[in-house]
């Protein structure tokens, strides 16, 4: 079966078909059970998760017995066993490698980073949109209780290494412009993060695009001096040096520099020749030459 809590509560059985567990309690015992995935839940936590703020009835616990075979009845486990195990005053919901659509972010995450340990750039960034192509909104949909709020808090930390990942890999494999989209997104999301910064930085330089690197820096510096009271760190420091400092001439570099100096070519050859018409004689300059040193 899939678990999908990227988004709204989700479960399909292995042909794909919709399994429905109802609204209310049933939905929020799933809920409570797949937060805590692999882990026992108290008794008393699942029923003050399912009630909230609601006056809890005495037959509290009897009701959450009648969901859980509920449960039990509708989500068969495909080895051995029964899919809400039970102990001494606990439950939890137990579920295979895969399984769920967070669990396949975290192997997709996973085998990336060993594609990009191989140099194989192209597998780690289909490995990496594939895993953010699983989001479908707010993850557990969009739970707002306390209990619920660290693995919320996962799973957006999830998404954000995904796409900060995915920006890295573009830039690696030479896909500047959409290194650069992707890394403007996370930085302009949350203009404190240092890191966010410095892949913009590093994504415009690799691009041949220096001087907004300069600029992205200078603006960088100036959101944390007002807002925190800081320089910036050592990833965003690092990464203005290596602007500074420079590195192989991009493709786009070379073309401006090849530009420029065939048109200070033609313009010296236009002032010689007038220079010629009127009777001027041209003060030596040093020899201008395209493509070496002069021999």
């Amino acid at each position: 079966m899939s678990f999908g809590v990227l988004g709204p509560l989700e479960v399909r059985r292995p042909g794909g078909a919709e399994v429905r567990v109802g609204a209310g309690k049933p939905a929020a015992l799933l809920s409570a059970l797949l937060v805590h995935a692999n882990a026992w839940v108290s008794v008393d936590q699942l029923i003050t998760m399912m009630w909230q703020e609601q006056d809890v009835p005495p037959s509290a616990e009897r009701n959450l017995k009648t969901y859980v075979w509920r449960l039990r009845r509708d989500l068969p486990l495909p080895s051995a066993g029964a899919r809400i195990q039970s102990a001494a005053g606990a439950y939890r919901i137990r579920l295979e490698p895969g399984e769920s659509d967070i669990d396949l972010a975290r192997l997709a995450l996973d085998a990336a980073e060993r594609a990009v340990r191989a140099g194989d750039t192209a597998a780690a960034a289909e490995r990496l949109t594939g895993a953010l192509r699983l989001w479908r909104g707010r993850p557990y949909g969009g739970l707002e209780h306390d209990w619920a709020v660290p693995a919320v808090a996962a799973a957006d930390q999830l998404h954000e290494r995904l796409r900060s990942r995915l920006a890295d890999v573009y830039t690696a494999a030479g896909r500047h412009d959409e290194a650069v989209v992707l890394a403007r997104a996370l930085a302009e999301e949350d203009p404190l993060r240092e890191d966010a910064w410095a892949r913009l930085v590093l994504a415009l330089h690799h691009g041949g695009r220096r001087a907004e690197a300069l600029e992205v820096f200078a603006r960088a510096r100036a959101v944390l001096r007002a807002e925190l009271g800081v320089e910036p760190g050592t990833a965003l420091a690092s990464a203005h040096r290596t602007v500074l400092l420079g590195g192989p001439p991009s493709d786009a570099d070379l073309a401006q520099i090849q530009d420029l100096l065939v048109g200070a070519v033609r313009a010296v050859q236009t002032a010689v020749r007038l220079a010629d018409r009127i009777g001027v004689t041209m003060p030596e300059t040093p020899a201008l030459v395209l493509g070496g040193v002069p021999a």
